[in-house]
């Protein structure tokens, strides 16, 4: 998996010093909880997400020039998705640290990853999942030309357990 460089941002692969930067970012609380996890409690806690979580096929960082790690972007297959997918077909998920919102910062990162799904791994679907609650997060897909395909009552989070209502989207190859 390469670097992938946008207007403004190196989408890259994740390493374990990325830990302090990623604790920075994912302790607060605001971020877990659009997310569906628990606010990371230590640097050791980050970088054993990176490890087992984070550290795997088109999983990036995402980092400014100087690439430090402020977000994460990646797809998910059929085992990792909460998701029914079939086998061309991946779930797009993210987080960005929140002094980098309203930025602009997601929708270059999301299109940027639309792009490699597409071309470079010939999928012919991209889904995502935002929680009802997340309305920023629903109109980074909305620019990036996903569009509500259905809601989920009852949309699960393996992290914390919980289940939240959910807007899922859709985005079909061109």
């Amino acid at each position: 998996m390469e670097t992938r460089k946008t207007v403004r941002l190196i989408l890259r692969p994740w390493a374990l010093t990325d830990a302090e930067a990623v604790y920075e970012q994912a302790r607060n609380p605001k971020i877990g909880a659009m997310c569906g996890w628990h606010p990371h409690a230590s640097v050791s806690e980050s970088r054993e997400i990176i490890e087992h979580i984070l550290h795997k096929p088109h999983s990036f960082a995402i980092c400014l020039e100087d690439n430090q790690a402020i977000g994460s972007i990646g797809l998910l297959f059929q085992d990792d998705s909460n998701l029914p997918l079939s086998d061309h077909e991946a779930e797009i998920g993210y987080w960005l640290g929140e002094v980098f919102w309203g930025k602009g910062y997601t929708t270059e990162a999301v299109q940027s990853i639309v792009a490699y799904a597409f071309e470079e791994l010939s999928l012919v679907r991209l889904w995502a999942g935002a929680y009802q609650k997340n309305i920023p997060s629903q109109r980074v897909l909305e620019k990036c030309g996903f569009y509500p395909h259905h809601t989920e009552e009852r949309f699960f989070s393996k992290p914390t357990g919980e289940t939240h209502r959910a807007v899922i989207y859709v985005l079909e190859k061109a």
